[in-house]
């Protein structure tokens, strides 16, 4: 009964939202409270009543856990251990600046990255590109158990001319299907679309041109037009994302050079600072 008293308590906490004006005590250690303000913004919209009281339970446990710490601190630690004002302000600037170089990659750095400019990036360190799993690329086809003619699939990928046909077929039966016949797709990404079991990733697939599995409700078709192996060179639309950062980061490092650069020559032209 007191537990669910309790409880209620902390729930009425949560959904009353703070209406009150006066500072209600909710815990206290020592001659510290904690009030029921302290905990504004402290719960999502959307949460239920045993959510929130959970949530006021644990922040209030833990003020009070730290309290604890914070006064045997203060008793036992020694003066210079305790000064932390230096501290604190070096903290408070590094954060400010921080935020503010932030603020300013955000507003000016540009951040889009052309084609050529990863192709170019692509050639000149292609040799920092290695895979280290199998890629493939194909198509990838997913249809009832009960489709026509699913053995089609396998001639048409065959003779190489019959893609389109293929499209059709995946067009009126295929509940799945994806087009990377110009691009690479990991192949260990595609072998977990397939029922559990039907192939490990450990398997060489080097001179495999399809893959077939099915369970009590599909068909799954994947042809392989080309098969790169595990330390071969990664191919670019795979290191595309990579380049993209790789690009915004040096970007970024160059925006804070300059910007730091910029900052010290205004404080130069204006005799903002001086050495002693």
């Amino acid at each position: 009964m007191k537990l669910f008293i309790f409880l209620l308590f902390f729930v009425s906490i949560a959904c009353n939202r703070f209406n009150n004006s006066h500072k209600e005590p909710l815990a206290k250690v020592y001659n510290n409270y904690l009030y029921r303000e302290d905990l504004a913004g402290l719960f999502p919209s959307g949460l239920t009543s045993a959510d929130s009281a959970k949530i006021a339970k644990n922040y209030i446990d833990k003020w009070i856990r730290n309290q604890l710490f914070l006064r045997l601190a203060e008793m036992h630690l020694p003066e210079e251990e305790k000064n932390l004002d230096k501290q604190i302000a070096d903290f408070r600037a590094s954060l400010l600046i921080h935020k503010y170089q932030q603020y300013l990659i955000d507003q000016k750095l540009d951040s889009i990255i052309d084609i050529k400019e990863i192709e170019d990036y692509y050639e000149a360190h292609s040799n920092n590109f290695i895979l280290n799993r199998p890629a493939v690329r194909g198509i990838y086809i997913k249809v009832p158990i009960d489709a026509p003619n699913r053995n089609g699939l396998l001639t048409w990928f065959r003779s190489g001319n019959d893609l389109i046909q293929i499209e059709n077929y995946s067009n009126q039966y295929a509940v799945s299907n994806i087009w990377f016949t110009d691009s690479f797709i990991y192949l260990d990404n595609l072998l977990r679309t397939l029922p559990p079991g039907s192939y490990s990733a450990n398997i060489n697939f080097a001179n495999t041109d399809h893959l077939t599995a099915s369970d009590s409700e599909y068909y799954y078709f994947i042809g392989i037009q080309e098969y790169k192996p595990p330390r071969s060179q990664m191919p670019i639309s795979l290191a595309r994302q990579k380049i993209k950062n790789i690009i915004l980061n040096k970007r970024k490092m160059q925006f804070l050079n300059d910007l730091e650069k910029n900052v010290l020559n205004e404080g130069i032209s204006k005799n903002a600072f001086q050495y002693y």
